[in-house]
């Protein structure tokens, strides 16, 4: 129906260079995957449209939905304040901090990167297709809350909800079939990840370094059993190790050895090496040679000594 453009200036927008008109409906509409369930209010985009939802659902505690169009998965969840909780999905860092979730690694994936089109004279590219839509189900009663989220489990089951029992995941442990599932279902590794390419500063590094030491690693106190070691040494067998990285364990494990060289005012030392058998090849000859000559005392070749100390 054609409507004069003064009567919904404040919603015109454009899509390939063509005006259109977008109308806002209030009264309840059924969602496409159920036709038999109703719901309050559909917001299309919910990052165009921040403020609206905020403003009209401060306060209300209900049901909502998040719909991602692309892929037509969706999340359910409740709130005492829906306004609130919209704010923390719109927070970048809030659901950067939160990566464990399915819904927010889908977020970062599909929401907060968009789909962008050319489609203005002035060569802008804008939001023409928005991926996450919310649905608000129901306001009720907070008391009625995990009652009528559980009902909308049942009803739509939303597949960004791993937990299946509304209101439980409050020191719940997941199983191995659902890490399982986890894993193939919302896991974004390499490329896909929302952190892929970014590096930890020194002080980020530092400060993970901290939390991780002491009593606040979680295996801290614990002794590894003898199947255990054996597992860890199976899977260390043929990792590559960086130059730099066999330096450091030549330190720790190997045996230092001094290499000094006769001159006419005594032993002058030469060079100083991790091991004996750095030191043989500084030399062009075995570490079982340079062992051998430093445990004896005597001087190799009537030139050089070698010596731990």
């Amino acid at each position: 129906k054609n409507v004069p453009i003064h009567k919904c200036s404040k919603s015109n927008t454009r899509l390939n260079n063509k005006l259109m008109f977008i109308f806002k409906q209030n009264y309840t509409k059924l969602p496409e995957n159920d036709p038999q369930l109703k719901y309050i209010k559909e917001y299309e985009d919910i990052y165009s449209m921040k403020k609206e939802i905020y403003k009209e659902n401060t306060g209300k505690s209900g049901i909502y939905m998040l719909t991602n169009k692309l892929t037509k998965d969706i999340y359910i969840g409740q709130s005492m304040d829906i306004s609130k909780r919209l704010k923390k999905y719109l927070s970048i860092s809030n659901i950067r901090s939160k990566e464990n979730l399915i819904i927010s690694r889908a977020l970062i994936k599909y929401g907060y990167s968009g789909r962008y089109e050319r489609t203005i004279p002035s060569g802008r590219y804008e939001r023409t297709i928005p991926d996450f839509t919310l649905t608000i189900l129901e306001y009720c009663d907070k008391s009625d809350l995990t009652t009528r989220e559980q009902y909308y489990f049942e009803k739509l089951k939303p597949k960004y909800n791993i937990l299946k029992k509304a209101d439980s995941s409050l020191g719940y442990k997941h199983t191995e079939e659902a890490k399982i599932k986890i894993s193939k279902s919302g896991v974004y590794t390499k490329d896909k990840s929302a952190l892929y390419g970014r590096k930890h500063s020194e002080k980020t590094k530092e400060l993970m370094s901290y939390k991780k030491s002491g009593k606040n690693n979680p295996i801290y106190g614990q002794n590894h059993s003898e199947d255990t070691k054996e597992l860890m040494k199976q899977k260390a067998l043929g990792r590559k190790h960086s130059d730099s990285t066999k330096l450091k364990m030549s330190t720790v494990r190997g045996n230092p050895i001094n290499i000094y060289e006769k001159t006419g005012g005594g032993l002058e030392l030469i060079g100083s090496f991790v091991s004996a058998r750095r030191a043989g090849n500084f030399l062009g000859i075995s570490g079982s040679t340079i062992v051998k000559y430093k445990n004896s005392g005597e001087i190799f070749k009537d030139r050089y000594k070698f010596s731990s100390k």
